[in-house]
């Protein structure tokens, strides 16, 4: 008689199965359903349309009452992602087919105590949701990552919400372990205590949040969001962190090479750069397409340790096919202003390499 696999065997297996068959596995026994069901709910990530018509997640609530009847599923949950997809609009129609939702998602998420990973983007900002109701009575101590969108007044500017987004900084208190921070919909600064987030290393949200987080804090990774005015002041304090801004993200902003100027001044030790740049307005009228981006020389050369430039977000007119003659020109020209650029990745999608010899070459696609 063959002996069965043993069940770390067929873990092993399993988490290398995608969702949908693994769905199916644990249909096959009861042995399967055991070990597969673990599996299943170790990495749980939710995304569903939640349209005015029918505001009601099913999927959200399917797994919350499975967890809650199954409780001991809840040890091997490491990450949870839940993220609505809401119409545009008014938020108060949501509100009350969704206050027993939360209620029902914050049940489930006390359960969880061995979360590594937490996304919650709701969808509903505009609206007064807090963070508080979600996450009242919930501890993750070996949480990592957090990432909180859809709550809050979202993106419409002071004077249409003159009320603040709801505070989170009670939360971020209580979980030293992050290294990890992404705050969507959060546009004022925040008031953290001195000691909190010791271990964050990498932060995504607008520049007022993130001129009061990175002071004192060993913020390596930085993605600044929203509108492409960010006030010397935020700057300075952008600056600040305990350890140098080595990878800066500014793909979802629209970027001046003013801006970047300014950037330059106070996170000199950048040494790779995302940018969405918004060249029409700032550079020569007369210039289109690629040959807009002659124009970024000098700026490069103000980031001393700048080694990979990524312009791939960027939106060019007149840029489909890439020109490799006029890459290769700017290749030469940036590289000569910027003396520790190797890596290039243009609006078009092709990438440039410096090789041992100092000449550029496109690298090939995969």
């Amino acid at each position: 008689m063959v002996n069965p696999l043993p069940n770390e065997l067929l873990a092993a297996v399993f988490e290398n199965l995608r969702s949908d068959a693994l769905l199916q596995v644990v249909c096959v026994s009861r042995r399967f359903h055991a070990v597969g069901e673990r599996t299943l709910y170790a990495n749980v990530a939710i995304a569903e349309a939640v349209p005015r018509s029918a505001p009601v997640p099913r999927k959200t609530v399917t797994f919350c009452t499975t967890l809650l009847a199954h409780p001991h599923l809840a040890e091997g949950t490491r990450k949870l992602a839940v993220r609505w997809h809401t119409d545009a609009g008014p938020r108060e129609p949501y509100l009350a087919p969704l206050e027993p939702v939360l209620a029902l998602l914050n049940r489930a998420l006390r359960l969880l105590r061995a979360l590594d990973a937490l996304e919650l983007a709701l969808g509903l900002s505009g609206g007064p949701l807090t963070s508080r109701g979600i996450l009242a009575g919930c501890a993750f101590p070996a949480l990592r990552t957090f990432a909180l969108s859809g709550v809050g007044r979202g993106a419409p500017p002071h004077k249409t919400h003159a009320a603040p987004s709801p505070p989170v900084e009670w939360f971020l208190a209580a979980v030293p372990t992050l290294t990890h921070l992404r705050l969507g919909d959060c546009h004022e600064g925040l008031a953290l205590p001195p000691g909190a987030l010791p271990a964050l290393r990498a932060f995504r949200g607008s520049a007022p949040t993130a001129a009061s987080v990175l002071p004192g804090r060993p913020v390596a990774v930085l993605a600044l969001v929203g509108h492409e005015f960010v006030t010397e002041r935020d700057l300075a304090a952008l600056a600040r962190s305990s350890v140098r801004v080595r990878v800066l993200d500014l793909s979802a902003m629209s970027v001046t090479p003013l801006l970047l100027r300014d950037i330059s001044r106070h996170l000199s030790g950048v040494a790779h750069l995302k940018v969405r740049l918004a060249l029409r307005h700032t550079l020569h009228h007369a210039l289109s397409g690629i040959s807009l981006l002659v124009g970024l020389t000098s700026v490069l050369g103000a980031f001393p340790e700048l080694s990979q430039l990524d312009l791939s977000p960027t939106a060019l007119d007149g840029v489909g096919t890439s020109n490799a003659a006029d890459e290769a020109t700017l290749c030469a020209s940036w590289g000569g202003g910027c003396a520790s650029l190797r890596h290039i990745v243009f609006p078009s999608g092709t990438e440039w390499a410096r090789r041992a010899d100092a000449r550029w070459a496109p690298v090939p696609r995969t």
